[in-house]
């Protein structure tokens, strides 16, 4: 017969005196709490963390978070640990802890992560942060495209191109922090929007004017072919691409856009290297607070406020429902009640009416009744 791994049971072992107890019982392991799937809800972290590098890429890493977030919670508004037992207002509460642990508040952190990191560039020679950088590097970026033959003439031309440019992008900067409602500048100071009209003015011209005299630079020698080795393989090879297009088509590089692609692919470079730096950060307040967020969200903030406020909203909802039953029964008697004593009610003006009518109905001498009455 086959043992009952559930039960207690004792047996004897042969030759010796000694009794063995064996209790074999079954304990939960939830499913999805190894640690090889549970990995699956880092990859959002991780996604949060190169949103610098590759924007694009963040998407996919958030992907597997979000399977993994489905699955459990659907496990668990299934089951009650072995039990089937559905039930909404867990589904709820197991939605709302993998929410904060795994997706809001490490997002959070490495958000915070790389504001704090910003700062360190002012510890380097330029004086500014790295947001402040970046700005000016985006926005040279996107300058070049208006940059006309005559900008690229001198490098005095350029200089005062890329400074006359920047300073009408600070000026519309700053007024629109003005019109900005106050969840607006929260959420763009976070992200490093207003670096610009933070940083000093002097700082920010010095560190531009050295952006744009080595752009002009590296103009200098891709048109006379002389190396730099401080200039990417890649840029060099696609602007001798594009040169050769420009050329076939109309014998030199006649709307500059070899140039420009050039220029601009090495501010794409600088941006990436300074993104780098940002990411590093935000993956290191990351790692850091991964603990501390388990802690809060697990003793703190699910059975302290999360849990007794579902509880409550549930037990409101249920009285809410008792109430609806309560009226609905009261009203359906009342229905019944105003049915039966208008029912009531027509039957009596029917037996009223055709009384009224029998004792005014005309007597005929030929009625025996009066017959028997003659007086009458």
């Amino acid at each position: 017969m086959p043992i009952n791994p559930l039960l207690n049971f004792t047996s004897t072992q042969t030759g010796t005196n000694k009794t063995l107890t064996l209790e074999e019982k079954k304990t939960y392991k939830d499913p999805l709490n190894s640690r090889t799937i549970s990995a699956l809800t880092y990859s959002s972290e991780i996604g949060a963390t190169i949103n610098e590098i590759a924007p694009k890429l963040t998407f996919a890493f958030w992907v597997p978070s979000f399977m993994y977030l489905g699955a459990d919670i659907y496990d668990k508004y299934k089951n009650d640990k072995n039990e089937y037992s559905p039930s909404s207002k867990r589904a709820v509460k197991e939605s709302i802890r993998q929410a904060l642990t795994f997706f809001i508040l490490p997002s959070a952190a490495t958000i915070i992560g790389q504001k704090m990191t910003s700062p360190i560039g002012k510890l380097i020679s330029e004086k500014i942060s790295i947001n402040a950088r970046d700005a000016i590097y985006r926005h040279t970026n996107n300058a070049i495209n208006q940059a006309t033959n005559e900008d690229f003439s001198s490098k005095e031309n350029f200089q005062s191109f890329i400074n006359n440019s920047l300073k009408n992008h600070i000026k519309e900067l700053e007024n629109t922090r003005k019109k900005d409602n106050i969840f607006k500048k929260a959420y763009r100071y976070l992200i490093g929007y207003f670096a610009l009209t933070d940083t000093d003015n002097g700082k920010i011209q010095t560190f531009s004017n050295k952006n744009a005299d080595r752009l002009f630079e590296i103009k200098e020698k891709l048109e006379n072919g002389i190396s730099d080795r401080n200039i990417p393989k890649r840029i060099v090879k696609k602007y001798k691409a594009d040169l050769a297009n420009a050329k076939a088509l109309y014998g030199y590089d006649k709307t500059g856009n070899a140039i420009k692609n050039a220029l601009q692919n090495y501010q794409k470079h600088l941006i990436v290297k300074n993104k780098i730096l940002k990411t590093l950060g935000g993956l290191a307040s990351c790692l850091m607070f991964t603990e501390p967020i388990g802690y809060l969200v697990n003793k703190i903030l699910m059975p302290q406020y999360i849990t007794p406020g579902i509880n409550l909203i549930n037990e409101t909802f249920k009285d809410s429902n008792l109430l609806k039953i309560h009226v609905k029964k009261f009203s359906d008697t009342e229905a019944r009640k105003s049915i039966f004593s208008n029912a009531k009610g027509k039957c009596q003006n029917i037996i009223y009416s055709r009384s009224l009518h029998h004792h005014q109905k005309p007597q005929n001498p030929q009625d025996p009744e009066h017959k028997l009455h003659p007086d009458t």
